[in-house]
């Protein structure tokens, strides 16, 4: 092979390596558990990752620090080869994550007031199939997920359910249920991590889906509720203030529930404080102090249309602690 740069695409995600021939190797994947390796020259260049390292990956997509916490807890059951419920303490952790997930990104209350919700069980409540689906895309129809963001639940769903079935298998252990070959507990560990990857990448996908085609639209909404009325909690701060600038820094889906959509926005507040009238600040009676705070903004949409904002409620928060923690202007 001739010396260069020679791409590569897995995944999506870009990473640059080099051999010992100086053959430059561009990768590209999303999901950074790639499947399979890349050989070149008859050298292995990228290497699967480790299950330690997976589950480590994992924690960046978390969605709060109690998922996080049972990731370190399924990293720390497999560290130990030695001990021969190795696995079982695994599924222990992943299907306490499991129940989290469902728990908090599927509450039964909210499931059932989806439109798609049709009741399959004689208690009306909804089957952990149901579940799965809201937790990805909440209230949204089927039709807009498939036809509208390209996205099929319905395979991810069903590795899942398999997954967690064979999780509380190996939670409520028996004799003849053991695994203890370290190779055999790797390949069953293997599986039930790539169901979980799969399901956290289309979490974050669907929401990503929703948010990036009106990224400046919420950008405008954001920057319209803030100059719109008076900011408490920076008017309290002074006699006066003015804003000066709106900088909005990232914009998410915060929340997908069975009927609206919140988006969140985040940024910075540039704001001149006053203390006195406009005269006393010309005569040197008065302070003008110019001082940066972080906002949050919600903007809720109907899901019949949640590019639609045009009838979105918002609400934001001002974070003005490190003014009042400080020591503010005699």
């Amino acid at each position: 092979m001739e010396r260069g740069t020679h791409n590569f695409r897995l995944w999506g995600r870009e990473r640059t390596c080099q051999n010992h021939t100086g053959v430059i190797v561009v990768v590209t994947w999303s999901n950074p558990a790639a499947k399979r390796s890349l050989f070149l020259m008859g050298q292995v260049i990228l290497q699967k990752p480790t299950l330690d390292e997976r589950l480590s990956a994992l924690k960046q997509k978390a969605v709060d620090a109690f998922s996080v916490s049972a990731l370190d807890g399924a990293r720390h059951a497999l560290a130990n080869t030695a001990n021969p419920f190795r696995f079982n303490f695994f599924s222990t952790a992943l299907r306490i994550l499991f129940e989290h997930l469902m728990e908090a990104l599927a509450p039964d209350d909210q499931v059932v007031r989806s439109s798609w919700f049709k009741p399959k069980k004689q208690d009306g409540k909804p089957t952990r199939a149901q579940r799965i689906v809201f937790a990805i895309q909440g209230g949204l129809s089927d039709a807009f997920v498939k036809g509208t963001l390209d996205m099929d639940v319905r395979p991810l769903r069903k590795r899942l359910l398999a997954a967690v079935d064979d999780l509380s298998k190996h939670v409520h252990g028996r004799e003849d249920t053991i695994i203890t070959d370290v190779k055999d507990q790797d390949d069953a560990a293997r599986a039930v991590i790539e169901a979980l990857e799969n399901f956290l990448a289309i979490y974050h996908e669907c929401r990503s889906a929703i948010s990036e085609p009106i990224q400046e639209k919420l950008n405008d909404a954001t920057v319209d509720a803030l100059i719109a009325e008076t900011i408490q909690e920076v008017d309290e701060l002074a006699t006066h203030h003015s804003i000066e600038e709106v900088y909005v820094h990232q914009t998410k889906v915060k929340a997908i529930g069975p009927d609206s959509l919140i988006y969140q926005a985040k940024g910075s507040l540039s704001v001149t404080l006053q203390w006195g009238s406009n005269s006393d600040v010309r005569r040197g009676d008065g302070v003008e102090v110019g001082e940066s705070f972080p906002f949050e903004c919600d903007i809720e949409v109907s899901l019949d249309d949640p590019w639609d904002l045009s009838d979105a409620e918002t609400s934001y928060r001002v974070d003005t602690s490190k003014w009042r923690d400080g020591d503010e202007p005699d």
